[in-house]
């Protein structure tokens, strides 16, 4: 307990480090169309689903990204042929595009499977990883994809320092149990219910001791006994309800698990899912005439029509359909999108929401895209968050989420309104509660230690 107060205030400055899709798109080259796009016939079935996937410069060639559950592996452009591993040049030349124009090339450290910095499962499917150092000020690593040539994760020396006093303790983020992901989540559950048993008995006893006293007297405690009876009943509560939002970060056993985007997506994607062939098609399209400055165009399929989302290095994106003419929704579009959300009930017009929301809002570095589309429906009082570009679903808020979001989120990091999150007037009330929940924990820790050790008074 005392280490989960001690690390969450280290938690409210160091972040764990992650490479974000923005930053990402940031450093790659624009697409380059000349002598694109062949597709073997031979390379794959001409009906295999191509509805998720994307287009993007891997080493100076054009490569596209099927779904990874099809193939993880990119599929070169100018020879239309697999890439079967990313070489260590292809990877450099990766590593070199996120160096400063100072810097020398990346020195590459060595080919992992995983680490402290990569241990989580989102990064599977791209193991093994190439590990390459910048050697700039920041002590900054960068880990790129032998199987997709992608660069999935970059840190700083600064990150990784103080994330040994941050994330990890206060996540139990330890690689050797982490990367266990079924064990580490039972022993994060049930050491948050140890801890919910501990603080939740000493309320019970902190008021029932204070119940108990005579009149003009509160405790009948002294020396650390007293300092701990004292911030147990002006803190306790507060802790108990820390840890208990901890627990409830794990959704254990289903408790507020939402149902998902899945089938909505699908919906809105219509039917059947673009083809490998009904892609390579409209990408002989855009090979004639796409855009110069676009970065990445990911496959966005709406209402069973092929479209394209041009990503930008820095930041804009713009829809296109199959002919590689600009396309943004149409108020048909929206009718569509209403319809699916809605199912059976009234048409709900989506409406464009440009500031953040209490269930959609951005905390410190997590920052959520605006504008979006917004429905609320009737009844349930789901919540639909639409991105405006591809059409597509960005959240979905249904009662166990919106649960999630109050239970967790906002007990958990007390940000239930734009004023309590904002900074400064955040970190004061923070660090102000952690300092009594701190102290309720240290001299709990202490008196617990005296009494182990045979030192208790009696």
């Amino acid at each position: 307990m005392v280490m989960w107060c001690l690390s969450g205030v280290v938690m409210m400055y160091h972040s764990y480090p992650a490479l974000g899709e923005s930053a990402r798109l940031k450093h790659l080259a624009p697409l380059e169309w000349r002598g694109c796009c062949e597709i073997s016939e031979a390379l794959l079935p001409r009906t295999t689903p191509a509805g998720h996937s994307t287009i993007e410069m891997l080493a100076g060639r054009p490569v596209l990204y099927l779904d990874p559950k099809v193939d993880p592996r990119p599929i070169d452009l100018l020879t239309g042929s697999f890439i079967d591993g990313i070489s260590v040049e292809q990877a450099a030349t990766v590593a070199r595009s996120f160096a400063g124009a100072a810097q020398g090339a990346p020195r590459l450290l060595k080919l992992i499977g995983g680490d402290q910095w990569t241990v989580a499962g989102d990064v599977n499917a791209d193991r093994p990883l190439f590990q390459f150092a910048i050697d700039d000020a920041a002590g900054t690593e960068l880990y790129v994809s032998s199987v997709t040539g992608k660069a999935v994760q970059i840190t700083t020396a600064r990150e990784r320092f103080w994330n040994w006093f941050g994330a990890i303790p206060h996540w139990l983020y330890f690689n050797e149990l982490r990367r266990h992901a079924g064990l580490w989540s039972q022993v994060v559950i049930y050491t948050s219910l140890l801890g919910c048993f501990l603080a939740g008995i000493g309320v019970f006893l902190g008021w029932r001791q204070l119940a108990a006293q005579p009149a003009g007297r509160w405790s009948p405690y002294q020396g650390f006994n007293l300092w701990h009876h004292a911030a147990g009943l002006i803190f306790g509560v507060l802790a108990l309800s820390w840890v208990l939002s901890g627990l409830l970060s794990m959704n254990p056993w289903g408790w507020l698990e939402s149902s998902g985007t899945q089938s909505e997506n699908a919906g809105l994607r219509g039917a059947p899912e673009p083809s490998l062939a009904r892609i390579g098609a409209a990408l002989q399209t855009f090979a004639d005439g796409a855009a110069s400055d676009a970065v990445s165009l990911q496959v966005a399929p709406f209402n069973g029509g092929i479209y394209f989302v041009a990503a930008t290095a820095e930041g804009g994106r713009r829809r296109f359909d199959a002919a590689a003419a600009a396309a943004p929704l149409s108020s048909d579009d929206l009718k569509f999108l209403a319809r699916i959300l809605t199912g059976a009930g009234a048409l709900i017009t989506p409406q464009l929401m440009s500031d953040e929301d209490n269930l959609y809002f951005s905390h410190h570095r997590d920052v959520v895209a605006l504008p979006v589309y917004r429905m609320i429906l009737p009844g349930p009082g789901t919540r639909y968050y639409v991105d405006p570009v591809a059409g597509m679903l960005v959240a979905k808020l249904d009662a166990n989420a919106r649960g999630y979001r109050w239970l967790h989120q906002g007990l958990h990091r007390l940000d239930f309104t734009p004023s309590l999150r904002g900074r400064p007037q955040w970190d004061v009330l923070m660090l102000v509660l952690l300092s009594g929940v701190t102290a309720v924990c240290v001299t709990g820790a202490y008196l617990g230690f005296r009494r182990l050790t045979g030192r208790a008074k009696t």
